[in-house]
Order: C-alpha cells, then sequence, then structure tokens
C-alpha cells in the first residue's frame, strides 16, 4: 500500500513547460505525465484544450441612452462648482474674499468630482454607480430644492442663480431617466461584479 504524497519528504519533479513551436504528436514516449489519456488533444501532452466556441469573444455594445446618461450625469456633476463659480462671479462682486464662498466652492467641487467619478463608472457599466448616483442625486437634491425655496422667498436671486438652481434640479432628473430606460437593463446586468 502507497502512503500519501508528501511534499518534504523528496524533492519536487521539474515542469516541463510547453515550449514554442511546433508540439509532438501524442503520445509523446517522452512525456513524463502518464494517466488516462482519452481526454487529450492529440497535439498537446496538456489536458483541456479550448473548443472552437471558446476561441471567440463578444464585446457588450454599450446603448446610445447609457453615453446619453453619462453625459447629462457629468453636466449634472459640474452644475455644482461650475455654478457655484457663476454664482459668485455674479452676485458678489466677482470675490471668493471669505470663510463662506471658499467652502461653498470647496464643497461643491468635492461634490462635482464624485458626481464625475460616479459618471465614468456608469459608462463602464457599473450597476452601483448607477444607484449610487441616483441615490447619492436624490439627497443633493434636496439641498438644491431648499437653494430654490430660499431664494425665491428672500427674493434677491438674481437670473443667472435661478438658470444655475433650476439645472442642478433638471439635470439629474434627466440622467436618472436615462440610467433606466429600457435597453440599458441588459448591460448593467452583464457587470454585476
Amino acid at each position: 500500500m502507497s502512503e500519501p504524497f508528501d511534499p518534504y519528504r523528496e524533492s519536487m519533479r521539474p515542469v516541463d513547460y510547453p515550449q514554442a513551436g511546433p508540439q509532438p504528436p501524442y503520445p509523446n514516449p517522452q512525456s513524463p505525465y502518464p494517466g488516462p489519456q482519452s481526454y487529450q488533444s492529440p497535439q498537446s501532452p496538456y489536458p483541456g484544450q479550448m473548443r472552437n466556441i471558446d476561441q471567440f469573444t463578444t464585446a457588450l455594445v454599450r446603448p446610445r441612452v447609457v453615453v446619453v446618461s453619462f453625459v447629462f450625469w457629468v453636466l449634472a456633476a459640474l452644475s455644482w462648482p461650475v455654478g457655484t463659480v457663476v454664482r459668485t462671479l455674479a452676485e458678489d462682486d466677482g470675490s471668493f474674499a471669505g470663510f463662506g464662498p471658499i467652502m461653498t466652492l470647496f464643497a461643491t467641487g468635492c461634490i462635482g468630482v464624485a458626481g464625475v467619478w460616479g459618471a465614468v463608472l456608469l459608462i463602464g457599466g457599473s450597476y452601483q454607480a448607477r444607484i449610487g448616483l441616483v441615490g447619492v442625486s436624490l439627497v443633493i437634491g434636496v439641498l438644491a430644492l431648499a437653494a430654490v425655496i430660499v431664494a425665491a422667498r428672500d427674493g434677491d436671486a438674481g437670473p443667472l442663480s435661478w438658470v444655475v438652481m433650476v439645472l442642478r434640479l433638471a439635470l439629474p432628473a434627466v440622467a436618472t431617466v436615462f440610467a433606466f430606460l429600457p435597453g440599458t437593463r441588459h448591460y448593467f446586468a452583464g457587470n454585476m461584479g
């Protein structure tokens, strides 16, 4: 009766890597691999060759609505930092003096970077990015809606500020609609991991 293989008792056999060029016909009497040979290819001593069907790959075609959604998500993300700069230049005499405007620009810049990052993941097919963009845009949309309510109550917002506020509300909604239109499901379902 033979004992189980112990790698520490005797030295291991060297691996016979395949060489470039034509392979010798199988069975090769010089091959160190004993065992059943019915599943091996006649050209190679290595089991498990690929079938012809395995030689072809197909690319998952990106639907146009995903590209349109990507564009709207990038515009929605950039509406925060660019809109902050536009509003500050239009309403505050073009000065970024003080702690408030600088921190507002920093916070909206972070929102813009995160939104562009999510949009890039979305165009790559990330299902989680699609859900994350929609969820975060809902939370940030509450802030945009609060800004609209405060501006309407105070009445001191200029026309350029109103354009920025409306774009901050409308662009994520349009991007969300395009991200969930029919035809996008198979694209995101193929990229769940």
